[in-house]
């Protein structure tokens, strides 16, 4: 049973392969998604109390064994610093940084790289009231390894032979691609002038220009560039509501649309501060997400929030779907890191920022 097995995943393992490098692939996709604003929208940019911030994202899907299905890695870094338009005023500015993503999948170790150099402006549009207008344009690479690629023809009574001639032509003419990209996004943010309460709502346009991803030569085709990264719409809402001077009700809700995948994630969490001494803050928050594409997700969710610094864990449980067979339930640990600098102002026009 083992081998009928074994060779079915080979038989059909070469038609997959094809399928899904001849499609437009889905985006990388964080469940933190709030913990990793760039890639949820160009206008996020900027979005943050301080001067400078560093984030940090790890996912590692689906490495539970034993299962049938492969690993997918996905590492994603930026940095933020704002450049403000007058000294001693802190609420229009300009936020230049960099981005990079990094992610892994499948028996063939298909690799995406992109580097980003995220652009905003943030303006004043009313009492603490903000709009933030980002566009990130990006370069980016994909490549996949050969070594790994089987076909029936290799099986000879039942054998599977990887020396055997697999009997096919012409089957790719590159395995590595280069492409430039473009996304923009708008974000809104609303915030009490005397409480912690705030709220995020705007949305991103990704891949605007459609770029190329095509594996096929263009010598080969008469119509080069037909497989091309499909635009991807993000719309979101971050939201944090003061309860008590000791607890913060959050929440946050995110729609994705790229092609005929559609994605709705929301969650709910409470934050408690247990320290709120200035310069030595410590708050703890627990939460939950259910992501809504095919009933698939119950994503609980804590961080720890030490002065400006922000550790989050959460992990993906398959609770319903049809791959909890595969995965026995599980999905992945995913994993976010974020730290917020302030630099210190001249004393006569010491202001703090606005954004908190």
């Amino acid at each position: 049973m083992k081998n009928i097995t074994s060779r079915l995943r080979h038989l059909l393992f070469p038609a997959f392969v094809l399928s899904v490098l001849a499609l437009s692939a889905q985006d990388i996709h964080f469940s933190q998604f709030a913990n990793s604003p760039i890639n949820l929208s160009p206008g996020l940019v900027g979005a943050f109390g301080g001067d400078m911030r560093f984030v940090a994202n790890y996912r590692n899907q689906w490495r539970v064994d034993p299962t049938p299905l492969v690993p997918y890695l996905t590492v994603s870094g930026s940095l933020e610093n704002k450049i403000y338009y007058n000294k001693g005023k802190y609420d229009r500015y300009i936020t230049a940084g960099l981005l990079f993503n990094y992610d892994r999948q499948g028996d063939l170790g298909l690799t995406s790289t992109q580097i980003g150099i995220p652009v905003s402006f943030t303006h004043v549009v009313g009492r603490n009231k903000f709009l933030t207008l980002g566009v990130t344009p990006a370069f980016g690479q994909r490549a996949f390894s050969t070594n790994s690629i089987s076909f029936d023809a290799q099986w000879i009574d039942c054998v599977y032979d990887p020396n055997a001639d697999m009997r096919e032509n012409q089957l790719f003419q590159n395995n590595s691609l280069k492409y430039f990209d473009l996304s923009a996004g708008l974000n809104f943010r609303l915030q009490s002038g005397q409480e912690r309460s705030r709220l995020d709502i705007g949305g991103g346009l990704h891949h605007i220009n459609r770029p190329n991803h095509d594996f096929w030569d263009y010598n080969v085709s008469d119509a080069p560039g037909e497989v091309r990264l499909r635009s991807k719409m993000s719309l979101y809402a971050l939201g944090l509501v003061q309860l008590t001077d000791a607890m913060d009700l959050v929440g946050q809700f995110q729609y994705q649309s790229q092609g005929a995948y559609r994605q709705v994630v929301y969650g709910i969490g409470g934050r408690l501060h247990l320290n709120r001494t200035a310069y030595d803050e410590l708050a703890l928050q627990i939460g939950v997400d259910f992501r809504h594409r095919y009933r698939d997700a119950f994503i609980p969710h804590v961080e720890v929030l030490w002065r400006t610094w922000t550790l989050g864990f959460s992990y993906d449980m398959n609770s319903w779907s049809e791959v909890k067979g595969l995965t026995n339930g599980r999905g992945g640990p995913e994993v976010s890191l974020i730290y917020r600098l302030y630099k210190v102002k001249p004393l006569p026009v010491f202001k703090s920022c606005p954004f908190i």
